[in-house]
């Protein structure tokens, strides 16, 4: 799938300015760029949240997981109920479960509130939530940055293992270019709105053609080798 000639307006302020950028399928692309670079207008957009020009091709259904679980969960609902409400077919409680398990939760937290979880457990209820939308792409907006460092790499590990798994084509939005190369296998590196830099995460890290991207680099020195 590909994101075509996007462009985001606030007025007559640019956001996002004409981004094209291939999603190949089964792979994660991570998305990276300081805060104000119009990487979280571009997710919106893809996600059809914000009004925009252009096109996303190719994507049959496309969920998002925000930033914040305990915001993007009903605090009155429980976590079986969430996650069943995006199911569109079967035995919803029976696939709640399984989505649960998917996301390395136990079932026995189906019947739980968010206020009851960890953050770590909230965000991967998020996940399974979108993933009971059956998507053809995963948006995934800064999703490991309200979650303590100790959380962090578990959440991690569990997106790449669902990749494997599922094939899943996902768009995994960080300002943390240490975390978008552990976890990418594309790395887009976005500044001002535009894409400045784009390739497999190996090439863009270890050997950077745009200024911007090693600027990031130089602040992330254990990426150095």
């Amino acid at each position: 799938m590909i994101i075509k000639n996007l462009t985001v307006r606030f007025g007559a302020f640019t956001a996002v300015d004409d981004v094209t950028l291939d999603l190949p399928d089964g792979q994660i692309v991570g998305l990276v760029g300081e805060s104000g670079s119009g990487k979280s207008s571009l997710a919106r957009a893809v996600c059809g949240l914000l009004p925009h020009t252009g096109s996303v091709e190719g994507a049959r259904r496309v969920q998002m997981v925000f930033q914040d679980p305990y915001a993007s969960l009903n605090p009155r609902m429980t976590i079986g109920r969430t996650i069943a409400e995006g199911i569109r077919t079967g035995d919803r409680e029976r696939e709640a479960e399984r989505l649960l398990g998917l996301v390395r939760l136990p079932p026995e937290l189906a019947g739980r509130y968010p206020r009851e979880l960890s953050g770590g457990q909230r965000q991967r209820v998020a996940i399974a939530r979108a993933l009971g939308g059956d998507p053809g792409l995963l948006v995934a907006d800064e999703i490991t940055s309200s979650l303590d460092v100790s959380v962090q790499g578990a959440v991690l590990n569990l997106v790449r293992g669902l990749r494997d798994e599922l094939g899943l084509t996902m768009l995994f939005i960080s300002h943390n270019l240490a975390v978008v190369r552990y976890v990418a296998d594309v790395v887009a590196v976005m500044h001002q709105g535009r894409l400045v830099e784009t390739g497999p995460a190996e090439q863009v890290v270890g050997a950077p053609r745009h200024d911007y991207t090693r600027a990031l680099l130089a602040a992330v020195p254990r990426l150095a080798k």
